[in-house]
């Protein structure tokens, strides 16, 4: 018998960063937890992420580390005396564990109910045979597929579906790839050896939908089944590569109102026949030919799409089902921000604005990786753009991707290819995909053509043309102002425009400011205007009507992370909420400019002004103009840290190494040491030499210890204010010091944790020379050893690990007990 009184809520955790995974759970994880605090809910989060913000939030007992497997949560759930269960803010990965609790009878035995979405909803929605089983029974068309043992079988079924369709062998004897037939030739010939690498001489036939468009539907229902559509995005490429490797609209660009609505209709349908509670996220394949549909994928949990949804439409979609999954409904849930009283969040939201997903890739740093797309995600993180037009959108999208990341994508100097070349990145689409069709158009393909080649909408063809025709005015008449003011109204940038000026960005700059081309600010929020609304998250655009309100009181703006890429991902947003908490203490007012949509750092209840903004030069400028700050801060020394400097702009940075501990130094021991001022203190002292991981305590040999501690102190003493890493090599009884740099990034999670010292406080209030805060604290004793794991995307991208990766190409971390 469930409890009636829901009081001892547990969370499941993501784990670490991996492709597929950024912060974005994390972040709706977080929303959760402070909801569920303010109705004074008991709530535990469990993880193995190493850099989770959330255990920030919680106190120790009630921010568990474990391993994400059935074992290590069966284990914890005995321990504890949990009430309820939240399931879906750890995605698909533990949808998978809580289905072999269920079979160990772990909910029933514990009496633990699950909230927002059920055992049963799991089962249905995750099992491909369960779930087309139940769009057949309400009607809605599913993939055909069947599991067949002789060719006889399977010519007979797929006449009945029809061609093209899709081969793959049931438990292969080999690594074997999906193949398509597209007629019976095909099928007979690639039949005798599909069933000769099945072990169980069976083969999985399914209609293929290559090529058909993507349509991601976004929507709530509560507990009266009061269904609601959040938010229609519309992928750019169609079904073929993954969804989140393709740059995905919103609101949808190319559907009829009879498609859209079809599909809409289909949405609300399945959420009510799966009787989700909250969040749900569902995947639609369109046939733009016959205007026939496909559900593919149900998705009732938080992902990359729910977060996009969240940001694009400024709907607080996991406050709403935060407060659905304890008994509350839409028609009495208040939305924050809405100035008036009956304005719930019973409100489809309504945009003014077009909001772009662009995917970034860090194939740079993985040369041996296949950069075509397809339906294994590659994509190490995105960039979200706003506009009042696709065009503007899409280019503040390619301008937010920064120059390196840019490099990355266009493995290829586009301009150079021969044309057989760019027949086959147009036909096979590849990282950096968007540069190659602006290419094809300025050599003069056409629509029809591309369209053909690409099975892309010829929609999104006259949007590029339009962009090819405005760079190529820009081109022909420098110093224009009329035209200026038209190629800046469709999103180009000043540096864009430099180039193609063949003159320095200052120079553009001046002459905007010269003619009075600037831009204005416009609020993000679900209503499109029609209700009064709190605004606090905006993006930029040129035209007339200004909607940001700029206060008085002192201020700190705030350079946020970006895109997440290999090195620099949740740690360094990490940092950047522990940036802002820290400002926001000291008495400023916070203002943040990024432009990562799953980022923690951009959630409503954190800066007090947030800016979703390229990380440009230009876009920098725009808010420090408007806003006036007292500092500015950036961590580390990057690219826009330069750039920003050498125009002008006094930056305190926090004196961060971008990456992790020095690459290819040889240590034992990495020692953690504060200067300031005549002070140095040692914070801790770390391992360093099993399996490139770090640990602590170090269990260094006392006198060893009292070696380090003084030859640290003495190095401390060479640097200027700061916090530093000191690593050491030990021969013998010998101590020879291997390098000293700046605290890394990558590591501040970990070390702020296990030390039980706020270390970005600390270089907040050295960097903005305040009086030191409250996080001088005793280190204190650790039952056995903590390690830390940097996790590596090679496995997902299908290239062999080296024995020894750099730790500068970790995208995650895992962090363990020893």
């Amino acid at each position: 018998m469930a409890r009636t009184k829901l009081q001892k809520i547990l969370i499941i955790g993501s784990g670490p960063n991996t492709i597929g995974v950024d912060t974005e759970l994390e972040a709706a994880a977080l929303q959760t937890i402070q909801e569920l605090h303010q109705v004074d809910k008991e709530v535990t989060f469990i993880t193995n992420n190493a850099n989770s913000v959330i255990g920030n939030y919680l106190d120790s007992d009630h921010f568990i580390i474990s391993n994400l497997d059935a074992n290590s949560l069966i284990a914890i759930l005995r321990n504890n005396e949990f009430d309820a269960l939240i399931p879906t803010l750890g995605g698909a990965p533990v949808f998978q564990v809580l289905h072999q609790l269920d079979e160990a009878g772990i909910f029933e035995q514990l009496n633990i109910r699950l909230l927002g979405v059920s055992l049963r909803t799991i089962a249905n929605t995750q099992n491909p045979e369960s779930l087309n089983r139940i769009l057949k029974n309400i009607h809605e068309p599913y993939i055909p597929t069947n599991i067949l043992n002789d060719a006889d079988a399977v010519l007979k079924f797929v006449h009945r579906i029809g061609y093209p369709v899709i081969l793959k062998p049931v438990a292969a004897i080999s690594n074997s790839s999906r193949m398509r037939c597209e007629n019976e030739h095909q099928l007979k010939q690639m039949l005798a050896s599909t069933f000769r690498i099945s072990t169980t001489h069976q083969v999985a036939v399914e209609k293929s939908i290559v090529g058909f468009k993507k349509i991601e539907m976004t929507l709530i229902r509560d507990n009266e089944n009061t269904r609601m559509l959040i938010c229609a995005a519309e992928d750019f490429n169609p079904v073929g590569v993954h969804a989140g490797d393709s740059v995905v609209f919103t609101p949808t660009q190319t559907l009829t109102d009879q498609e859209f609505q079809a599909i809409r209709t289909s949405a609300l349908r399945i959420v009510q026949e799966f009787k989700i509670r909250g969040i749900c996220h569902i995947q639609f394949a369109l046939n733009t030919v016959t205007g026939n549909y496909y559900v593919i994928r149900v998705n009732p949990y938080f992902d990359r799409t729910t977060a996009f949804a969240a940001r694009a439409t400024g709907y607080p979609v996991a406050l709403v089902c935060t407060q659905i999954s304890f008994g509350r409904n839409l028609r009495n849930i208040k939305i924050p921000g809405l100035r008036q009283h009956d304005s719930l969040a019973l409100i489809e939201p309504t945009l003014d604005h077009i909001a772009v997903r662009f995917p970034t890739f860090s194939f740079a740093s993985f040369a041996n990786a296949n950069q075509e797309l397809n339906t294994r995600m590659k994509s190490t993180g995105s960039v979200i753009a706003f506009g009042r037009s696709t065009e503007e959108a899409l280019l503040k999208a390619i301008r937010s991707v920064d120059s390196t990341t840019t490099s990355e994508q266009a493995a290829l100097d586009e301009s150079r290819l021969n044309e057989g070349q760019l027949i086959n990145v147009l036909v096979h689409p590849t990282a950096g995909e968007m540069f190659y069709l602006l290419e094809a158009i300025r050599r003069g393909y056409q629509v029809e053509e591309l369209s053909e080649l690409t099975k892309i909408d010829a929609f999104y063809f006259y949007k590029l043309i339009h962009i090819v025709q405005i760079e190529k005015k820009l081109r022909k008449n420098p110093f224009d102002a009329s035209i200026l003011q038209n190629a800046k109204y469709y999103g180009y940038g000043d540096s864009q425009i430099a180039r193609l000026w063949k003159c320095s960005d200052k120079k553009v700059r001046e002459f905007r400011h010269t003619n009075h081309i600037e831009p204005t600010f416009k609020g993000i929020e679900p209503t499109a205007g029609e209700f009064p609304y709190n605004n606090r998250s905006y993006y930029t655009t040129f035209e007339t009507e200004n909607e940001a309100q700029i206060s008085e009181q002192p201020k700190v703006f705030i350079l946020g992370t970006a895109n997440s890429q290999v090195g620099t991902n949740s740690a360094a947003d990490y940092v950047t909420v522990h940036t802002i908490e820290t400002c926001q203490n000291l008495g400023y007012e916070t203002v943040l400019i990024n432009n990562n949509p799953g980022a923690i750092s951009i959630l409503p209840k954190l800066a007090d002004k947030l800016y979703l903004e390229p990380l440009t030069v230009e876009n920098c400028l725009n808010i420090i103009n408007s806003e006036q700050p007292d500092f500015v801060i950036a961590q580390g020394k990057w690219q826009i840290v330069t750039d920003l400097s050498e125009a002008g702009v006094d930056i305190t940075q926090l004196p961060l190494s971008r990456t992790s501990r020095a690459e290819n130094v040889d240590s034992h021991y990495l020692v953690v040491g504060r200067k300031s001022g005549d002070t140095e203190r040692n914070l801790g002292c770390f391992q360093t030499d099993q399996d490139d991981s770090l640990r602590f305590p170090s269990q260094a040999d006392p006198q060893i210890l009292k070696k380090i501690e003084h030859i640290s102190q003495s190095e401390l003493r060479k640097q200027s204010d700061g916090i530093y890493q000191i690593m050491f090599k030990q021969e013998g009884t010998h101590l020879i010091v291997t390098g000293t740099i700046p605290l890394a990034i990558q590591d501040i999670p970990f070390m702020t944790g296990v030390l039980n010292y706020d270390l970005v406080d600390d270089l907040v209030r050295m960097a903005l020379g305040k009086p030191e805060g409250d996080n001088m604290v005793e280190i204190p004793n650790t039952e056995g050893q903590l390690k830390l794991d940097h996790i590596f995307p090679y496995e997902q991208l299908q290239i062999p690990i080296p024995k020894n990766p750099p730790f500068s190409l970790a995208i995650g971390a895992k962090i363990s007990k020893s």
